[in-house]
């Protein structure tokens, strides 16, 4: 076959893809596309622009430039996509985040680069899809992305949503290349003569995805031909057991709006088997946009990460009776399961036996009150009546508070009072564990993590809940 009747069909083939994954929308609708430069996204803007005027909608592209890159790479990708959509007369904006930004917030949330990058992303897109009116945001996911997302997340212990086939269509996000390889996509690019930028980060292995692609999945492709086509028959089997225990869980455990959150009924809410209470946990904690709107807790970069499933396992089986999630707490009792915003101004008021301690916004507290795990600033707290002779930690009696170390803390040690800074040579960042009877714990912060900078005597330890610290 002529080599260009051979380009010519392989470019109708992919158009006639993405058209299929596009769908059938009004005349005068309006897409927008998210292009990073790459081979996935130059190929999906192409593909648009060629269709756009057969299908009369109106296309315009955003691209993202994070500052995770050296600026001379990041800077030229935002050039190189600018270009293109002059050639293919096509609006385009760009969004630059400050160098350095990313990687702060990926560190406040706990969270890797990537997810912390695709938060300022996704909020990007939002904003610009409300500007100019997009009815979806286009994104260049294809087959193998699929592919590459589901071995993450088996690796990673996800449950039947997170298994589940990634949707062609989500919100506002649509992808109309998920039926399309990689392969496809660079015939499409060698075949049209189109060029495309390449991320230097693709190639570090310090992202899960990348060992992922570049060692994981050739390993597959040589020892378990085939293997994709298993993974996408699992994928499509978690996606039916997701909606099927979605729908249960709402259906069986519906919760009810309160002054200071939203609860369920203990006694119906442990009547269910433990996966629909594990499902109607993450339903309230990442589905409900009106659960967080009634915390009080708005879609900010600075949010915390959601609980890991084996977390929010414990508290579902009844092992926890409280489960910190950052903004709020998910709290149990004979009556209720309830989901309780944090307070946010003038901390903590309360009664720890014959003291009152009074914490202003200006620093930061967690109150305790219960067996459970706890986290306060990259802290995690685990407390229970049993001791863990495998893990750091020390005792203290319920309520307990973590808060701002002050100079004038003390322990009391030989009758004798023990301050911080005997033990550590820097006391800036110190927590300080108290309780009724005083500073039980003082907690540090180091290269590889935290540590116990001073505790009481163990003469103390005496009806005592064991605090282990991570």
């Amino acid at each position: 076959m002529p080599r260009l009747k051979r380009c010519l069909m392989e470019v109708r083939a992919f158009e006639t893809a993405a058209a299929a994954g596009l769908g059938n929308w009004p005349e005068g609708t309006v897409f927008l596309a998210a292009v990073s430069g790459g081979a996935d996204s130059t190929a999906m803007l192409a593909a648009l622009a060629g269709l756009k005027e057969t299908s009369r909608f109106e296309l315009h592209c955003l691209h993202v430039e994070h500052g995770i890159r050296p600026a001379v790479e990041s800077r030229g990708d935002a050039l190189a996509v600018e270009a293109l959509c002059t050639d293919f007369g096509i609006p385009c904006s760009v969004v630059s985040i400050a160098p350095g930004k990313i990687a702060r917030t990926a560190k406040r949330r706990g969270t890797g680069i990537e997810a912390a990058a695709r938060l300022y992303r996704h909020s990007a897109w939002n904003t610009e899809a409300r500007r100019v009116g997009a009815a979806k945001v286009l994104v260049a996911h294809t087959r193998d992305d699929l592919l590459e997302t589901a071995l993450m997340r088996i690796l990673r212990g996800s449950g039947p949503a997170g298994l589940a086939a990634m949707p062609r269509t989500r919100g506002l996000i649509q992808r109309p290349l998920l039926d399309l390889r990689r392969t496809d996509v660079l015939a499409y690019l060698a075949a049209r003569g189109l060029p495309y930028q390449t991320d230097s980060t693709n190639a570090d292995p310090a992202f899960l995805r990348n060992r992922i692609r570049h060692k994981l999945i050739p390993c597959l492709d040589e020892f378990f031909p085939g293997w994709w086509k298993s993974l996408l028959d699992m994928a499509e089997t978690q996606r039916m057991a997701a909606d099927f225990l979605a729908a249960e869980a709402a259906a069986k455990i519906p919760w009810t709006e309160t002054d200071e959150g939203w609860s369920a009924s203990s006694k119906n809410f442990f009547s269910h088997s433990p996966i629909l209470r594990e499902e109607a946990l993450f339903a309230l904690l990442d589905k409900g946009s009106g659960v967080k709107e009634a915390l009080g807790v708005k879609e900010t970069l600075g949010a915390k990460k959601p609980p890991r499933r084996s977390a929010l396992r414990l508290f579902a089986g009844g092992t926890l009776e409280t489960l910190d999630l950052g903004h709020a707490f998910l709290r149990r009792d004979a009556e209720r399961v309830s989901l309780e915003r944090r307070q946010e101004r003038n901390l903590w008021l309360r009664n720890l036996g014959s003291r009152n301690l009074w914490f202003q916004e200006s620093g930061f507290s967690l109150l305790i009150k219960g067996p459970g795990i706890y986290k306060l600033k990259g802290l995690t707290i685990r407390v229970s009546p049993d001791v863990d002779q495998s893990s750091i930690g020390f005792f203290a009696a319920l309520p307990l508070v973590l808060r701002q170390h002050y100079p004038g803390d003390f322990i009391l040690r030989g009758g004798l009072k023990r301050r911080a800074a005997e033990y550590s040579r820097d006391s800036t960042g110190l927590i300080t564990a108290e309780d009724a009877e005083g500073p039980a714990a003082f907690i540090g912060r180091g290269r590889d993590g935290f540590s116990l900078v001073l505790t009481r005597e163990k003469e103390s330890r005496k009806n005592r809940l064991f605090f282990s610290i991570e």
